[in-house]
């Protein structure tokens, strides 16, 4: 009679060893703590500071510059910022210190002053309609916040100075007055 293996005479001792084995193995396995692992790396891991950076199509030129303004008349420039860096950031315009020649009457405290943002210089079509940032007179701009400029947005900017007329005769004062002030962008991340 032949056994299980079909080989030989069918012994259940040696069934019993054979299975004993296999348990025997099979506890050797699992008590040495073998088990299944995977390991995936990401080496090179960059971490990269963002930049802030302005860009001003006028920068080291006069913002605006007027000859010959008389009462009643005004004259317009424009300037481009732009956030070239790659962060969101917020621009204003600042005033510096406004020098009058003469002093008395003061220029500035009789010349009117409007900034506007007239938005994206390449818009065409369906633009936005300006924005005044700053309407008062010349001397007394400290201040003009134009708002979030994303990554590689520009906006034009345009100044307006007006002389208001105030009659006949009434600015002659005036004559051969000047005034100036240095304006600065400022660009600061959000």
């Amino acid at each position: 009679m032949r056994g299980i293996d079909g080989i030989g005479p069918s012994n259940p001792r040696r069934i019993l060893v054979a299975l004993g084995v296999v348990l025997l193995a099979g506890a050797l396995a699992s008590a040495s703590g073998a088990n299944f692992k995977s390991v995936s790396s990401n080496p090179g891991t960059t971490i990269t500071a963002g930049i802030v950076k302005l860009v001003n199509d006028r920068d080291g030129l006069a913002t605006i510059t007027v000859t010959s303004l008389v009462p009643g008349h005004s004259a317009s420039a424009t300037a481009d910022v732009t956030n070239s860096g790659d962060v969101d950031a917020d621009l204003s315009l600042l005033a510096g210190t406004v020098t009058d020649t003469p002093a008395s009457p003061a220029l500035s405290a009789k010349l009117d002053l409007v900034v506007a943002d007239l938005g994206d210089p390449a818009c065409v079509v369906s633009c936005p309609a300006p924005v005044t940032i700053y309407s008062g007179k010349l001397g007394a701009l400290n201040m003009a916040p134009l708002g979030l400029l994303v990554p590689q947005e520009t906006h034009r900017v345009r100044f307006t100075v007006s002389f208001p007329d105030g009659g006949a005769g009434a600015d002659n004062a005036y004559q051969l007055a000047q005034s100036s002030v240095d304006m600065t962008w400022t660009l600061a991340q959000r």
